[in-house]
């Protein structure tokens, strides 16, 4: 082992020497620094790979780097909407938020939403079979995060069932894809409910940005991945675009030996029309619809021994929405957006049908630097959200009533003013009123010190709530049955039970960050958070006796949802950017994440729930990315992810490396392949309790992208 470590020191250096006269051989040298990275690892040596994946590299010593100067500085000054709800620029913004760019989306190895958001500081992404996914942000992972608001041009998709997102439901074309704004923390103040922790919206290109014929291919071990798109114009002022995608992933693995359940079919299809009315009037349409199936290998309780049965299950569901938005600028000073959406699902699991219509409206008005508001900025907007469902029940699942409508009217108003010529006051606050819980506030103030033009420091305080929703407060689950073994023992069922008393999630924010563009090389962006919860819903057992139906008569021990938790969660979250030289540069993140729990009233944790919300989420996560653009048109991309492990989970800590290898032979034309998770033939990243959980596999595949 010693002599090895010796021989690829003096590789290193080796390369070293050579890249004085010979750039081309950084190649080689990320290659092998990034196997002498995961042997370090291998070794838990946590500080010592991010010191030297941030700080040892020495090949940019003489390079000049004035030719990506302006890509960083641009990169800092990227406008943004999702923090505020106007454009503003990142440098200038007042929350930590993270922006995945095009160019970001393009390089990447990810194939699907969930794996494009890895490596995102405050984000944990974990995925459970070959179509389900953990995605949560600042804690409280699991299959159904129900913490995190997630948006696609500013509609929500988020199930009203229980707040979370189908993530296996949400495929779409990468390639229209123009960025990703993460807002790490609250977002209540601006975009309501259940934007408890986090936001996610992800906005796709205008129309007349995607014009021309593009059909692209991905195959490989484990999936494959036909998509097509056609853009062209209806008049000079009117343009649009149509795709289709289909999708086909294998099943994964349970053991090394057995095939999983798992295998996930899926087609979207859908279209988008952007025109000026004039040049104050801008309007947007677009549409989507998805159908799909997504196996599983679910567990449901019975009467029959063993209990428990097992069950090769088929999830079936089709989704479909309608977008429209209208922006009008009647002055420099005086915008106004209003947008309305249509959204439906059905979905079919253990024999049990949902469906879910939604209808949205948002109103939205912007006044800055007016006569009577002088240095003031503000935004203000009403809001209407209507959902009607019909819910199946079944020995599993039931919900009471089956059939239900509510409402949620809402209002806002934010005022950024400019208190002098470096620092910024933003006061604001939502107002909504909802059918399961009543009047809700979400208050928000933040600072920005703008110390130059390249240097930022920003804090904010904030209060944001989780409505209760249709599982907290109207569903029953029957978690386990226990079948009649002699005449003094009844059968046993154990239920959990909604609680249409329940009140909302609270979260009492506190954040503070620092933005920089260090040098014209080097950015640098740090968040420190703290937060304090209160009235999380957790079961309490509440009920023992006998019941006769479902049949046959059993005894009823059941539990309770109920706000008897609270919890506090600390960290922090740092990003740097490095451009090492003119064709390649290096981004790492690094978060560490603290959470404590317990059940108010001395009352008796009888589920480990408490040990489960402290432990689902990793201590330590950090990445590396790397970006070369080689000669003749060739790219390398390589990015390496550890996470810390999950106790609640089962699961140890891990690395995960991916490569990418791009070629551009001619304009219209471009050729990859792609790695995944090269550090492991199999691993396991997260667990559900109501299904099997199967191992992630290596994952090699070809893309071919033609354009005409």
């Amino acid at each position: 082992m010693q002599n090895k470590s010796i021989s690829l020191s003096r590789v290193i250096t080796f390369l070293r020497l050579l890249n004085q006269k010979f750039y081309i051989y950084n190649i080689a040298y990320e290659f092998v620094f990034l196997l002498f990275s995961m042997r370090i690892l291998q070794r838990n040596k946590l500080a010592l790979i991010l010191f030297l994946t941030l700080f040892s590299n020495p090949l940019t010593a003489g390079v000049d780097t004035d030719i990506y100067s302006m890509d960083l500085e641009q990169l800092m000054n990227i406008e943004v909407v999702s923090a505020s709800k106007k454009s503003q620029s990142l440098l200038k913004t007042a929350a930590a938020i993270h922006v995945i760019s095009e160019e970001d989306i393009r390089g990447s190895s990810a194939t699907s939403l969930p794996e494009l958001l890895r490596g995102v500081p405050g984000l944990q992404v974990a995925q459970i079979d070959a179509n389900k996914w953990a995605v949560t942000i600042r804690g409280f992972n699991s299959r159904f995060s129900n913490k995190l608001l997630v948006m696609v041009d500013g509609r929500s998709i988020y199930t009203p069932l229980f707040s979370g997102v189908f993530w296996n439901m949400q495929d779409m074309l990468l390639d229209d894809i123009d960025r990703i704004e993460i807002v790490r923390g609250p977002g209540g103040a601006l975009w309501g409910a259940n934007a408890v922790n986090g936001v996610i919206n992800i906005l796709t290109k205008k129309a007349h940005e995607t014009q021309g014929t593009q059909v692209s291919f991905i195959g490989g071990s484990q999936e494959r991945i036909l998509s097509a798109r056609y853009g062209g114009t209806l008049n000079d002022q009117t343009s649009y675009r149509l795709f289709a995608k289909g999708r086909h992933v294998e099943n994964f693995e349970n053991t090394p030996q057995n095939q999983a359940n798992d295998q996930w079919r899926n087609f979207t299809t859908g279209f988008r029309v952007d025109g000026d009315l004039n040049a104050n009037d801008k309007w947007m349409l677009q549409g989507n619809y998805n159908v799909g199936t997504a196996d599983q290998t679910a567990f449901s309780p019975t009467w029959i021994p063993p209990a428990t049965r097992t069950i090769n299950d088929q999830i079936d569901y089709q989704t479909g929405n309608v977008l429209f938005r209208w922006e009008k600028q009647n002055t420099a000073d005086n915008k106004w957006r209003v947008q309305a959406f249509y959204d439906y699902f059905k979905r079919r699991s253990l024999s049990v049908t949902n469906q879910v219509h939604t209808l949205d409206l948002d109103i939205q008005n912007q006044l800055s630097s007016l006569k009577f508001l002088k240095n003031h900025d503000v935004v203000w907007g009403l809001g209407y959200r209507g959902v009607f469902d019909e819910l199946e029940s079944s020995f599993v699942f039931s919900f009471n009533p089956k059939k239900r409508n509510y409402n949620t009217f809402s209002a806002f108003i934010q005022d950024e003013i400019q208190l002098n010529e470096v620092l910024r006051l933003t006061l604001g606050s939502k107002i909504e009123h909802n059918d399961f819980s009543g009047f809700e506030y979400q208050p928000n103030a933040r600072m920005l010190w703008e110390v130059n033009d390249r240097h930022s420091i920003w804090g904010s305080a904030s209060r944001a709530v989780r409505i209760p929703s249709r599982a907290d407060s109207d569903i029953r689950v029957n978690i386990s049955a226990t079948p009649r073994t002699n005449i003094f023992t009844p059968p046993t069922l154990v239920s959990a039970f909604g609680n249409k008393s329940l009140v909302s999630e609270k979260v009492y924010a506190f954040e503070l960050g620092y933005r920089s563009l260090l040098t014209n090389s080097f950015t640098l962006d740090t968040a420190l958070f703290y937060n304090y919860y209160d009235d999380l819903v957790s079961n309490n057992v509440t009920f023992a006796g006998i019941e006769t139906q479902p049949a046959p008569a059993h005894l009823l021990i059941a539990n309770t949802f109920d706000n008897i938790m609270k919890a506090s969660s600390y960290g922090a979250e740092i990003i740097a950017k490095w451009q090492v030289a003119d064709f390649w540069q290096l981004s790492s993140s690094y978060t560490w994440f603290k959470l404590d729990a317990k059940l108010k009233n001395n009352i008796t944790d009888s589920t480990n729930d408490v040990f489960n919300k402290e432990n689902s989420d990793p201590r330590h996560q950090f990445s590396v990315r790397s970006q070369i653009q080689l000669p003749y048109n060739w790219e390398f991309d390589s990015i390496f992810y550890y996470t810390d492990k999950l106790l609640a989970q089962n699961v140890t800590d891990q690395a995960r490396l991916d490569f990418r290898l791009g070629w551009t032979p001619a304009p219209r034309l471009d050729l990859s392949i792609v790695a995944q998770n090269v550090t492991n033939k199999q691993h396991q990243e997260f667990s559900s309790l109501d299904v099997l959980n199967t191992q992630i596999p290596r994952n090699i595949f070809g893309r071919i992208t033609l354009r005409f």
